[in-house]
């Protein structure tokens, strides 16, 4: 029966259309990206799949370009360190020419003036090869310079050898600061036989060991200074280049200046904030009648202070006019120390990344850190000025050039991994790429001919719907008439 609301041929007609329309576009979807896979509902496992491959050939994509700066960092370092070895060779050539006794001193200064021509160049080198903002063969380790309180540094900077005798000129410049936090601190000078003398201050101007500038027997030391009375000792000793604070006022109130007799670890004991304090006192004023109070000691030419605990900054002063030795032994000796507005150049270890593949642990090779400088080198201090010291230094610039020699060594390892490992990255990029592609690519004979096919079954669609529109308009006319 012949219906005219509702054409079934059209509804038919209709419904297949959508089919052959979402077919149709798909195709052209297809042939236009030339993926298989344009969304998850092409196919779901299929673009899970995909995705890990595309993470893992990215990967490795990065890591390649990574390897490529470590080399360029290896090589880079390593031809630094080539450098370094040939300096290294020709000081050696110095050094056993400056051993050969025939030479005379002006020979070997200017040996040695060329040997440290040569120390300064490793040392530049060291500090200037950069790349990518490293230095790789700057110090591993570099010193910071000392907390200064005024122009006065810490103890540690005076005396870096416990037990070890250093020289030093005295006069009314404050030789160190004792940090507090010290621990079991013992001082000791020997005068050489003129009058130096320990003087141990608070930083705001407590005398609380050594000899003393006001009193009955002023010491000779402080009037040979011009240091006569608390006035002078204010003004010309407790300045802040001194490490003395602003404002700081001579106090010997608490002065211990030794006991009555002279001992030398100690004649007189002063506890004050928790220390607890023992001075020798000075020798030449234990001599028979105070004769040697007047510039040179005696037999008792050492003088000490044993500190037990150092509970704030105190200043050591050797007030004299001549030169003396002195040694230092400690429990606990912190070292203040200061980082400099620009931070020294320094090397870091290098983390190289290898492999980063989708849902795996990372892996990666640390390259470790090549300092060349001269400390790490071992060579601070060497120098070609006579026999002996060109014998020692012989045998450091050995050791030195072993040194460079491994770290060669080492870089040279570190770039044949990298250019395996990017070998090895290079094929599983090829093979994950080829996979990736067989799975997400487009058949494009097979899309084609899908594509025709939802062409020709569209146009035969729209010729059907003529057709089957016709029929209704053909009862309206019958009605009509």
């Amino acid at each position: 029966m012949q219906t005219i609301n509702y054409n079934e041929m059209v509804g038919l007609n209709l419904s297949t259309r959508q089919k052959t329309t979402s077919a149709l576009q798909e195709s052209i979807a297809r042939l236009s990206s030339g993926l298989r896979i344009n969304g998850a509902k092409d196919d779901v496992a299929g673009q899970a799949i995909v995705n890990r491959m595309r993470a893992n050939v990215n990967s490795d994509t990065v890591i390649s370009r990574g390897l490529d700066d470590a080399m360029s960092m290896a090589q880079t370092a390593e031809s630094s360190l080539s450098t370094v070895g040939e300096l290294l060779i020709r000081a050696k050539s110095l050094a056993i020419q400056s051993g050969n006794s025939t030479l005379s001193v002006s020979d070997r200064e200017s040996l040695h003036a060329e040997y440290q021509e040569i120390l300064d160049n490793i040392q530049y080198i060291s500090e200037n090869t950069e790349i990518f903002g490293r230095y790789p063969l700057a110090t591993d380790a570099p010193d910071l310079p000392p907390e200064l309180i005024g122009n006065v540094p810490p103890l540690d900077t005076k005396f870096p050898v416990a037990g070890t005798n250093y020289t030093f000129s005295s006069g009314i410049v404050s030789l160190a600061y004792i940090p507090a936090g010290a621990k079991d601190i013992t001082l000791t000078i020997d005068s050489l036989g003129l009058d130096d003398d320990i003087q141990l201050f608070t930083r705001d101007g407590k005398h609380l060991a050594g000899t003393p500038i006001t009193g009955t027997d002023p010491d000779y030391t402080w009037k040979s200074r011009g240091i006569t009375d608390a006035a002078k000792a204010t003004s010309r000793v407790l300045t802040e280049a001194n490490g003395f604070e602003a404002g700081a006022t001579y106090d010997d109130s608490l002065l211990i200046e030794g006991g009555a007799s002279w001992v030398l670890d100690g004649s007189a004991t002063l506890n004050y904030d928790g220390m607890t304090i023992r001075y020798s006192g000075d020798g030449d004023r234990y001599e028979p009648g105070n004769a040697y109070n007047d510039g040179s000691n005696g037999s008792n030419r050492l003088e000490r202070i044993k500190i037990d605990n150092v509970t704030e900054d105190l200043v050591v002063m050797i007030v004299g006019s001549g030169s003396f030795t002195s040694n230092l032994n400690w429990g606990t000796l912190p070292a203040p120390k200061i980082t400099p507005a620009e931070p020294p150049k320094q090397s870091f270890p290098w983390e190289v990344v290898t492999s980063a593949n989708f849902d795996e642990e990372v892996g990666a090779v640390t390259m470790p850190t090549t300092p060349a400088d001269l400390k790490s080198l071992g060579l601070l201090n060497t120098d070609l000025r006579s026999m002996a010291t060109a014998g020692d230094a012989m045998g450091t610039l050995d050791s030195a050039l072993e040194k460079v020699s491994r770290y060669r060594s080492q870089y040279g390892a570190f770039i044949n991994r990298f250019e395996s490992s990017k070998s090895v990255l290079a094929q599983q990029n090829v093979a994950t790429q080829a996979a990736k592609s067989r799975i997400e690519d487009a058949d494009y004979a097979l899309e084609t001919s899908k594509m025709v096919k939802a062409q020709i079954l569209q146009q035969g669609q729209d010729a059907v719907l003529k057709v089957a529109n016709q029929s209704a308009e053909n009862i309206l006319s019958l009605l009509r008439s």
